[in-house]
């Protein structure tokens, strides 16, 4: 059985990194930003601190056992006319030892300096010469070409195929990976073989693919099985932000032969849990693969009756609008924030969907293959308590022209979704995400 209630309650308690850890994270951040902006040196060379892995994609988890959880953010650079590449870090090392907030908090790796504070928390800062490119090699004195962006834009579209539930399913994979220990994979391989198996025409043959969490889940690590079975050596894994990296390098035969047997076994024990119609058993099934925290949450009727509630103004294209949806053609949503004094505009996929409070978005269709002439139909679709308090939940479908702009008020994960109607049915749709988070940086 599916046992949606469990999940949400398994993913919210014990999965996802809680709201507290997030809020302190973005603060962190945002000091960092701050300090180095300012900094002597290197507010002459800064450009951005742009978040990067897990914390931008989304797919960052609550720390298993006694591990700690940590961000990885780039220091997006111009380049030094005269610093060799390991000096990046070693001049950062000296920006942030010799403050007084940073002194003794700041220690050395091969590609960044990381800042270790007294929770179980760390912040990996990655010199990045945007002109350039390239990361730097502390170690080697070397430059090592990297796109991050891309990588993050890569997934984004992947998450956007999947109807957003990727992340989410990369985080149970992460969650199960760190709680059983029957397998090792870093994150970043994991993250591309994973996102390399989800494909548009998956849902063309099957709409419901990734229609819900558990079917995603256990689709994708059907596909993922299908993908290692037929490759027993393992494969080059390229970096899919097109660096022509061959991430491979990062791992072994041994290590990726035992992730393959173990994928198999998981991928079989998801579908015996997800097929069995006794519901007893069907939990037995899914706590013998994620734990006994696995459960039934408390009240779950009553949450599902508040929220249902919360939400009866939210509309629909197809039940309150009566405009059938047959799709038959893509369109691309992108959301570009604007400039705001030294903060620059970008795209929101490539920052992973992420923005400061008080910025303006431009929406725009990047992509659409239906013919003209069409109409365009637009959701502002708000969460979170700070818009629940000022009622500003929103969710009204309005018609509208092919370009947007909304200004980020409310801290919380909402989206802008597009529906694109032709001869009176919807062919196209697609949705922005778009993330708040305190401060003004993206």
């Amino acid at each position: 059985m599916k046992l949606h209630a469990y999940f949400k309650h398994f993913l919210e308690n014990t999965v996802n990194l809680d709201d507290s850890r997030i809020e302190t994270l973005n603060k962190r951040v945002d000091a960092i930003s701050s300090f180095l902006r300012d900094h002597e040196v290197f507010g002459e060379f800064f450009l951005d601190v742009v978040a990067q892995g897990s914390f931008a994609q989304r797919t960052i988890i609550k720390p298993v056992g006694s591990r700690e959880y940590d961000a990885d953010v780039l220091l997006s650079l111009k380049e030094h006319p005269d610093w060799t590449p390991a000096q990046y870090t070693q001049e950062l090392y000296k920006a942030f030892d010799g403050s007084g907030r940073y002194k003794g908090m700041a220690h050395r790796r091969t590609r960044c300096v990381y800042i270790d504070y007294a929770d179980p928390f760390h912040i990996d800062v990655i010199p990045y010469v945007e002109s350039r490119m390239d990361i730097t090699n502390n170690k080697t004195n070397d430059w090592e070409h990297s796109d991050p962006e891309s990588f993050t834009a890569w997934l984004e579209g992947k998450t956007r195929i999947t109807g957003g539930r990727l992340p989410t399913v990369l985080r149970l994979l992460k969650y199960l990976r760190d709680s059983k220990t029957t397998f090792s994979v870093k994150s970043v391989l994991l993250t591309i073989l994973v996102g390399e198996r989800i494909e548009s025409w998956r849902t063309d043959v099957d709409a419901g693919h990734y229609g819900d969490i558990p079917t995603a889940l256990v689709n994708i690590v059907k596909d993922l099985d299908q993908y290692l079975q037929a490759n027993h050596f393992m494969p080059a894994i390229w970096d899919p932000a097109g660096t022509g990296q061959d991430f491979s390098g990062r791992w072994d035969q041994d290590g990726y032969a035992n992730f393959r047997r173990q994928i198999h076994h998981y991928a079989g024990k998801i579908r015996e849990a997800y097929d069995e119609p006794d519901k007893a058993t069907s939990l037995v099934a899914w706590q013998a693969i994620f734990g006994t925290r696995f459960q039934a949450p408390p009240a779950a009727d009553t949450v599902t009756g508040s929220a249902a509630r919360e939400d009866t103004g939210e509309q629909f294209i197809d039940t309150t609008l009566r405009i059938p949806v047959r799709i038959s053609a893509s369109v691309r949503l992108v959301g570009r924030v604007r400039r705001a004094g030294v903060l620059r505009p970008y795209d929101l996929p490539k920052r992973g969907d992420r923005v400061g409070k008080g910025r303006y978005i431009d929406f725009r269709l990047d992509v659409c293959t239906v013919p003209e002439p069409y109409q365009v139909y637009w959701k502002v679709k708000n969460t979170g308590a700070e818009a629940r308090r000022r009622n500003q939940l929103r969710g009204q479908v309005r018609r509208g022209e092919s370009s947007m702009y909304e200004h980020t008020e409310y801290i919380g994960g909402h989206y802008v979704e597009v529906y694109i109607v032709k001869d009176g049915v919807c062919v196209a749709r697609d949705r922005q995400q778009v993330i708040v988070q305190p401060g003004m940086g993206g």
